[in-house]
């Protein structure tokens, strides 16, 4: 008698299986996903949830992993240690627009106190150049602040 042997499917790039919930195969947020706030619990690294490592640009770095950022040296080097989630692996790719990104994180982070004419002027100058959640969070923030405070003043259709 031959004996059936079941081979597990391998599971795409990102994706893992539930701990909570058996057999529920879990894929990654997406940016968009990321700029509604959303965040994912991931399981620890373990024989059925290998680690996934991603190479990200600050814009694309989940926004609870921020404060996880930092330059370190060695041997008089700059680099970016790798940042752990759990089975998510972060490489951080430097970029010449890290400083504008910086400064819009931490001009949405202010919440209702952050600048419209400031992230506007910062969008301004990624235009076309960064893509990620962080970019479309902000121009979610513009759109919502203009729509919450300004709808009324488009009472003139005629």
């Amino acid at each position: 008698m031959v004996e059936k042997v079941e081979r597990k499917r391998k599971l795409p790039f990102g994706h893992y299986m539930s701990n909570q919930i058996e057999n529920l195969e879990c894929k990654p947020l997406n940016q968009e996903e990321y700029s509604e706030g959303w965040r994912t619990v991931l399981p620890k690294p373990d024989k059925s949830n290998p680690i996934h490592h991603w190479s990200v640009t600050l814009a694309q770095l989940p926004p609870h992993l921020w404060i996880k950022y930092r330059k370190s040296y060695e041997d008089n080097k700059v680099f970016y240690p790798v940042i752990k989630d759990n089975i998510y692996y972060y490489s951080i790719n430097e970029s010449k627009y890290d400083n504008e990104l910086k400064l819009l994180y931490l001009e949405l982070m202010k919440g209702k106190d952050a600048s419209n004419n400031t992230i506007k002027e910062i969008l301004l100058s990624l235009e076309g150049q960064v893509t990620g959640w962080l970019i479309i969070r902000a121009k979610k923030f513009l759109k919502e602040t203009n729509e919450r405070y300004f709808c009324d003043l488009d009472f003139q259709s005629n």
